[in-house]
């Protein structure tokens, strides 16, 4: 398709906003985001241009964001820069486990038919219960390493990491549980959560996870991206456990 030179121009420039300050928010730039809304020229413009660079224009509210391919070497980042970012002295299996958490959490505020959230905020004590019961479910599948191959997630690396940590570590002085570090399973879900944050994913307030726009629209153009592994997330959703909800916001 031939664009116009105006609104490739304009495309370009909402590319360069996004990848200098990572999203391009109505407030900062209510030009770029009017034409956005009213041009559909624009909008495929800005679309064609992202995908030359293996990137995805993700719309969410007042904002419009970014998202890199999969496989991006580029603008993504590499399963050994994941690691390094999020834990100080971790290995794949704390990554693995990382990830896990997110499925988790992803499937927790979404199902697969709808396209926006109808939970508010998500209970850490409830995240943590959740994930500890559907790793321990893995131990009802008599093959997870034919498992982790047909969906290519180690989940055998997840289920012997998990089941080597204690819950939690005690702060002698306080006597509450220390909400940091990797070598618990509480500690390691808050620094994913942590991570999450510094990526602009989520915040964490009062104990609880509460999705952020760009989390949004990432969840929202996932479910429409055909290069997305969506069964992995439909695997982790279907995993059985016990407990009841009660502690969960709706």
């Amino acid at each position: 398709m031939n664009y116009d030179k105006e609104h490739l121009g304009i495309a370009l420039e909402m590319m360069y906003c996004m990848l200098t300050d990572g999203v391009i928010e109505k407030k900062d730039y209510p030009n770029h985001f009017m034409q956005y809304e009213r041009e559909s020229d624009i909008r495929e413009a800005l679309d064609f241009c992202a995908e030359k660079f293996g990137l995805y224009v993700c719309g969410r509210g007042d904002a419009i964001f970014l998202s890199p391919g999969i496989g991006n070497k580029v603008f993504g980042m590499t399963n050994e820069e994941i690691k390094n970012d999020m834990f100080r002295g971790g290995k794949n299996a704390h990554m693995y486990t990382a990830f896990f958490i997110m499925h988790v959490m992803v499937g927790e505020f979404y199902t697969e038919s709808m396209y926006d959230s109808p939970r508010r905020n998500l209970p850490i004590t409830y995240l943590t219960d959740t994930v500890d019961a559907k790793i321990k479910s893995l131990a009802d599948f008599e093959d997870i390493d034919g498992i982790s191959k047909e969906y290519k997630f180690n989940f055998k690396e997840v289920k012997d990491l998990w089941d080597s940590l204690l819950k939690a570590d005690v702060d002698i002085e306080t006597g509450q549980e220390k909400k940091s570090g990797i070598s618990t399973k509480v500690g390691l879900i808050y620094e994913t959560l942590k991570f999450m944050k510094k990526h602009q994913l989520i915040d964490l307030n009062a104990g609880a996870v509460y999705p952020m726009d760009r989390f949004k629209a990432m969840v929202s153009d996932a479910y429409n991206n055909t290069e997305v592994q969506l069964d992995i997330l439909e695997f982790i959703e279907n995993l059985t456990y016990g407990g009841d909800d009660t502690n969960a916001e709706d």
